[in-house]
């Protein structure tokens, strides 16, 4: 389990409201019955928090069922035990009970009702999908949502899915995709009753998951009425709500402000992190394709598109590849560069890291910075970082990456060669989230921080993106200012082989599918082509209609090599068989109908397939 680090603003303002000391916060409560086994670390939280308590002295009782009672008294203290004027309408709910205020506030709240008029049932057990029901509508009202739903059905890839009433549905799926409610064997149970550890867990995750900030501080910039002239920023996005908006969103105002004229846009390519940010806040961010519809939508004649990627890598590819498809929408389409495309890019990138870590120069610390890394060429972008460092003198400056090369290690030794005592972590990423959060300054064994501790230095962690800098909000506006079409940057273009394929064109999901085919020779005819997609492989079945047709093969004919068009002999008998034929006869290998396979990049048109 992924230990935490800071309380949820939310709980924060509950614990705060509670009047809870420091010292009964860290009140070390333990239960016999939970150490060892997998909800200790749950179960801690929770009664560190105070959110739940034992049910007797030294007893937690982790395996009995939750009670509706606890179930609200726990999301009424998490809450901040807010007042209620309300009146008492249920028989079952004595006066003087502990319970009494949370069972008035969730039922007015809608959060939780009664069993049936007049009775809430507080002794009575809970299932998993009331479960769901609940937390939907409490976390939906943590940010001002009647409800929150997750566009993705995940929950039919259980065998228990057809079990879940129908109105638990939504708030299931929810549950589910969000990670709070998990299955086992393939099934959810989602009658079965909820024990006390359990809960704990799906607590545990649900403030987890709302400890990144205030979507509402955010402006996802997703509005009709654009006008004529638009600027799109694309990013990959962050979940991290406060992140979000102090770099992704600080890197738009400042295009806004630089560009007048322009309707400023926002495009994430990652559509995982908008369904993360939608299921979990209400918030709707538009991907790339969709930010493309909404301009042509909106009369769009003019669209100007400034990444915040740094590099010409995979997603910049991507977005070039998709601007393509979408150059007639428009009536002109421009683009900048990535945040390091020349050398006075890296200078001016150079200098803004520097100035910002300028208070750890004393001689003994070192300031290593964590890229992403890349699979693709762009990936060298880090060692061209590292050398305009190095040159201009900043010897106690590193940069490493997370997901290639120099990882974390490589630079324990670099700063162990350097002789320093401390060392400041930074992402060297526009944004602060995840990867700088976890991989950076979490406290898993294999994080940066956890790897630097271990080597025996005092580490520092600053989790600020790039994108807070000014420099670097003022050197993307430049990149936008200096747009040209997509045919004229000269910055080499690599779309991920994954999404597009190694032509550059994207992949047909498995299926089977008509396809159009034709031959430049107007006397011969193709009957039919039906294209079968499975496992990444493309097969193209052609019917051919007549014998006088009998000569099809991938490729032009003369791109073979030494190959034959005919599969029956080599290419130089096949060219002396072709000179010696007979008028109209046939090949030695005349089926009516051949396949052909195809590399997953071929087009649906029939790309590479001619008649000879």
């Amino acid at each position: 389990m992924r230990k935490w680090n800071k309380l949820p603003a939310l709980l924060l303002a509950g614990v705060m409201a509670l009047g809870l000391t420091t010292a009964a916060l860290a009140a070390d409560v333990t239960y016999a019955d939970v150490a060892g086994t997998w909800s200790e670390e749950y179960v801690k939280r929770m009664t560190e928090l105070e959110l739940m308590e034992g049910r007797s002295a030294g007893s937690f009782a982790p395996n009995e069922n939750m009670t509706r009672a606890e179930l609200v008294l726990a999301f009424y203290r998490l809450a901040g035990s807010p007042a209620s004027g309300g009146k008492n309408p249920f028989s079952d709910v004595a006066e003087d009970a502990a319970y009494r205020d949370a069972v008035i506030w969730a039922n007015e709240k809608g959060i939780a009702s009664g069993r049936s008029q007049g009775v809430f049932d507080p002794s009575g057990d809970v299932q998993r999908q009331e479960i769901a029901k609940i937390l939907n509508a409490f976390a939906a009202d943590a940010v001002g949502r009647k409800t929150l739903h997750n566009r993705i059905d995940v929950l039919s890839g259980y065998a228990d899915a057809a079990q879940v009433s129908d109105w638990a549905r939504e708030s299931m799926n929810w549950a589910v995709a969000s990670e709070f409610i998990t299955g086992s064997g393939g099934k959810l149970n989602p009658r079965g009753a909820v024990t006390r550890a359990q809960m704990a867990a799906i607590l545990c995750r649900y403030m987890d998951d709302a400890s990144t900030g205030d979507a509402s501080k955010d402006n996802p910039r997703n509005s009709d009425s654009i006008g004529e002239s638009e600027l799109l920023v694309v990013s990959f996005g962050t979940s991290y709500n406060d992140n979000r908006a102090a770099t992704i969103g600080a890197v738009e105002s400042a295009m806004e402000k630089a560009f007048p004229d322009y309707a400023v846009r926002r495009g994430f390519t990652s559509n995982i992190i908008i369904e993360h940010i939608q299921r979990r806040d209400g918030v709707v961010i538009d991907d790339v394709t969709e930010a493309l519809a909404r301009a042509k939508a909106n009369g769009v004649k003019n669209l100007l598109v400034q990444p915040t990627h740094l590099m010409n890598g995979y997603e910049y590819g991507d977005l070039v590849k998709e601007l393509e498809g979408c150059v007639s929408d428009f009536e002109s389409v421009r683009i900048g560069a990535p945040l390091l495309t020349t050398d006075e890019d890296f200078a001016a990138v150079a200098q803004a890291m520097v100035d910002a870590a300028a208070g750890y120069d004393d001689g003994k610390t070192a300031v290593c910075y964590m890229g992403h890394g890349s699979e693709a060429a762009a990936n060298g972008i880090y060692a061209r970082m590292q050398k305009y460092l190095s040159d201009s003198g900043h010897d106690n400056y590193f940069v490493g990456t997370v997901e290639a090369e120099p990882t974390a290690e490589d630079l324990v030794e670099l700063v162990k060669a350097g002789g320093y005592e401390k060392v400041v972590l930074r992402p060297m990423m526009i944004v602060a989230g995840d990867h700088a959060n976890n991989d950076m300054a979490g406290d898993d064994e294999d994080s940066w921080k956890s790897v630097f501790t271990a080597a025996g230095f005092q580490v520092v962690c600053e989790v600020r993106g790039l994108g807070e800098l000014e420099a670097i909000q003022q050197l993307l506006a430049a990149h936008a200012r200096d747009a040209k079409a997509l045919d004229e940057t000269g910055i080499h273009v690599e779309p991920n082989p994954e999404n597009w394929g190694e032509a550059g064109e994207k992949p047909l999901a498995d299926g089977v599918y008509t396809v159009e085919a034709t031959c430049k020779e107007s006397m011969f005819k193709i009957a039919g082509c039906e294209l079968t997609v499975a496992g990444g492989e493309m097969t193209a079945r052609l019917t051919l209609g007549s014998v006088s047709f009998d000569r099809m093969f991938p490729g032009s004919m003369y791109s073979q090599g030494d190959n034959s068009p005919c599969p029956g002999m080599p290419r130089g008998l096949w060219r002396l068989w072709w000179r010696v034929r007979p008028p109209y006869s046939p090949c030695p290998c005349p089926p009516w109908t051949r396949s052909w396979a195809l590399p997953p990049t071929a087009s649906a048109r029939t790309r590479g397939m001619t008649g000879a």
